[in-house]
């Protein structure tokens, strides 16, 4: 099984301090399979914020973006073809907000909907230790944080790990 993914975006700043937009992504399956991509900014986001802050926490640099990113069209069409039908999760709703500025810069709309992982996981009815134990097990096997990268597989770990025990929460 491949489905489902996990998707994880970095942005220029977080929008409390300021009008921010993507600049790398990452979409990771439950396989192990995963794909990341450096966003080169559009002209539509020339006079929006950066934030020193940000760029010291995700280690990515405006030049960098200018050097190695991708343009936004091609970007969306690449994880489209990798999403394929999987259904894609989040663990925050920051996350389908950078999908739609990605979307709107490329005047289209966002070809997926992003889901909470907090629903996936309650549907399934895993215990709150379940949980704590899964992202224990993550955590170790993926503990670089803020790289969407490494973000969006550390869930997919999570979540296969959640996959192969029989939830607790629900009764049957």
């Amino acid at each position: 099984m491949s489905c489902p993914a996990l998707i994880d975006f970095e942005a220029s700043c977080l929008p409390e301090y300021g009008q921010s937009f993507p600049i790398e992504v990452a979409i990771a399956r439950i396989d192990g399979s995963s794909r990341a991509w450096l966003i080169r900014p559009s002209p539509a986001w020339r006079y929006w914020d950066w934030s020193d802050e940000a760029e010291a926490l995700h280690g990515i640099s405006r030049e960098l973006l200018a050097d190695k990113g991708q343009p936004p069209e091609l970007v969306l069409d690449e994880m489209i073809a990798f999403t394929q039908d999987c259904d894609l999760y989040a663990d925050a709703d920051l996350d389908e907000y950078w999908l739609e500025v990605l979307c709107h810069a490329v005047k289209r709309p966002p070809p997926f909907p992003i889901r909470y992982l907090g629903e996936f996981i309650g549907r399934r009815g895993y215990t709150r230790p379940q949980v704590v134990s899964a992202l224990e097990e993550a955590k170790r096997r993926a503990p670089k944080e803020h790289l969407a990268r490494e973000d969006a597989k550390r869930l997919a770990i999570m979540v296969k790990y959640l996959l192969d025990q029989p939830p607790q929460g629900l009764s049957r």
